[in-house]
C-alpha cells in the first residue's frame, strides 16, 4: 500500500480519532517508504575505493594493427614534409613613405605554383585603367604575358585580377610574376613591382600572402608635372633595396628616348633598411617638352629590373 500525500493532509473528524495504535501503524509504513539512508563515507576510503576500480594500463605488447587504438608508444606517421613558410619581409619604417603604388595581393612572394596562376593585386593609376602582367623563367625567358584592367574610376587606384597560364619542361623551377603600369599622357612605363615565384609541374601548391606595404622606392622631388629648367634635375627620394647595388637613374622623353641617365646609392644603416637618395642628373634639350624620370632597381639580367617608379615632369632648356 503506498501512501500518497493527499492522505496525510486530509484531516477530518473520524481521522482525529484514530487511536493510538493506528497512529503508530501510520508512522511505521512511512519510515519503510522513505529511502534508506547510508552513513557517511570517509574520504581516505572513497580514495581507495575509486583507485580499485581504476581501468588497467593499456599493455605495451598491443599488436599495433590497422585497428588497433592509439596509445603514446603508437610510432608517428609524417603525412608530408615540413616545409618552412617563408614569412612577410620586414617592411622598413614608413615614415614619410607612401604605400607601395603597385603590389601584387595574391600570390605572395615564394609561393608554390600550378599552371594557371591566379593574381590578384591592387595600384596605379595607369593609362586607360590598364595593367601589363608578365611571367619570366629562372633563365630569364618570357613564358606568359597579358593585360587586365584596374577596377576603379579613370585616374584612381584600384583592384586588378587575371590568369597567367604557363608551362615549364622541369619539375620547377623560379619564376618572377612582374605587374606594370603605364603614364596617362604617352603611355611610358610608370611603375613596376615584380616577385619570385616558384613555378611547378608536378606537386601540391603552396600560397603565401603578400603585404601591400609602403614603396620601396618614393621620388619626393620633383613632384608630379613640376617644371624643371636649367638643363639640370635635382632627385631627392627614399627607399631601400635587397642587395648592395647601387639605384639607376634615367630620363625619358615623351617618345621614350633617353635624354640622361644617371646612378645613386642609398644612404641607409644597412641592406634591406630605409635610407635616402640624392643625385643630379643632367639633360639637354633644344625646346620644352614634357618627360619621365624614372628611378630602378636592378639585380643583374635576371631577373633584371626588379622595381621601377617614375614621375612626370614639363622640362625646359
Amino acid at each position: 500500500m503506498r501512501l500518497t500525500s493527499k492522505m496525510l493532509i486530509v484531516r477530518s473528524r473520524k481521522h482525529s480519532r484514530l487511536p493510538r495504535l493506528g497512529f503508530a501503524i501510520l508512522l511505521l509504513a512511512l519510515v519503510s517508504c522513505s529511502p534508506t539512508l547510508r552513513p557517511p563515507v570517509d574520504a581516505d576510503s572513497t580514495a581507495s575505493s575509486e583507485a580499485a576500480i581504476a581501468p588497467e594500463a593499456p599493455s605495451t605488447n598491443t599488436p599495433q594493427g590497422d585497428n588497433a587504438p592509439f596509445t603514446v608508444e603508437t610510432p608517428a606517421i609524417v603525412i608530408e614534409p615540413p616545409v618552412p613558410q617563408p614569412t612577410a619581409t620586414p617592411i622598413p619604417a614608413s615614415v614619410g613613405v607612401p604605400l607601395d603604388e603597385l603590389a601584387f595581393l595574391k600570390p605572395g612572394p615564394g609561393s608554390l605554383l600550378r599552371n594557371p596562376i591566379q593574381v590578384e593585386g591592387f595600384g596605379g593609376p595607369s593609362q586607360n585603367n590598364r595593367v601589363q602582367i608578365r611571367l619570366y623563367g629562372e633563365d630569364g625567358r618570357l613564358i606568359s604575358q597579358g593585360y587586365t584592367f584596374l577596377y576603379s574610376y579613370p585616374g584612381r587606384p584600384g583592384q586588378f585580377f587575371g590568369t597567367v597560364p604557363f608551362n615549364t619542361p622541369l619539375v620547377a623551377e623560379t619564376g618572377w610574376l612582374e605587374v606594370r603600369s603605364f603614364g596617362d599622357r604617352y603611355g611610358l612605363l610608370r611603375h613596376l613591382t615584380k616577385i619570385q615565384i616558384n613555378l611547378l609541374s608536378i606537386g601540391n601548391e603552396k600560397i603565401y600572402p603578400a603585404i601591400h606595404g609602403a614603396e620601396k622606392l618614393t621620388i619626393f622631388s620633383p613632384r608630379e608635372d613640376a617644371r624643371i629648367s636649367g638643363g639640370t634635375i635635382q632627385l631627392f627620394g627614399a627607399g631601400w633595396v635587397d642587395a648592395d647595388v647601387p639605384l639607376g637613374v634615367e630620363l625619358l622623353d615623351a617618345q621614350g628616348q633617353v635624354l640622361g641617365t644617371t646612378s645613386a646609392r642609398i644612404d641607409a644603416p644597412g641592406i634591406g633598411q630605409l635610407g635616402t637618395f640624392s643625385v643630379a642628373l643632367p639633360y639637354e634639350i633644344g625646346f620644352g617638352q614634357w618627360g619621365r624620370v624614372g628611378v630602378y632597381e636592378r639585380h643583374g639580367d635576371v631577373p633584371g629590373v626588379i622595381h621601377y617608379t617614375s614621375v612626370q615632369v614639363w622640362l625646359e632648356p
